[in-house]
């Protein structure tokens, strides 16, 4: 593993590293305080977070299970299918793992048509995929 010489680089990273493990680990490891790290599940500070109102639920019955998620930067609200989330920052739905768009991955295993494309020269889906979730739980 390559290690920098720089010790105030070195630090950053320790720094960094600490954080990532502490929110990995839902504030069991890597507590301190001081630095914004208290002991327990990682929290927004209260009226910051994202909030689904009253009457903006995802609806929950198999027919109306959203096929479409879509991002409203200047009013920071994400509409999925009927329902939407307010408060969402630009952030969370930008954030990308090796490349690919955490949230975009996360309802593509949740919405109504699940299907993939098939590309190239493959075995067709199988009769598995067919089984699917008919409701998002409450």
């Amino acid at each position: 593993m390559p290690l920098t010489a720089k010790a105030e680089l070195f630090a950053r990273a320790v720094a960094l590293g600490s954080e990532i493990v502490w929110l990995h680990c839902y504030g069991e490891r890597f507590i301190n305080p001081k630095l914004g790290r208290p002991a327990g599940p990682p929290r927004m500070p209260a009226g910051t977070g994202p909030t689904i109102s009253a009457g903006a639920a995802i609806p929950g019955a198999p027919e109306l299970l959203p096929d479409d998620m879509e991002y409203d930067v200047a009013g920071r609200r994400l509409r999925i299918g009927r329902g939407f989330v307010d408060n969402v920052p630009s952030a969370v739905v930008a954030y990308e793992v090796s490349g690919r768009n955490v949230l975009r991955q996360w309802f593509s295993y949740r919405k109504r048509d699940r299907t993939r494309p098939v590309i190239g020269d493959r075995r067709p889906p199988s009769p598995l995929d067919r089984i699917q979730p008919d409701h998002w739980l409450p």
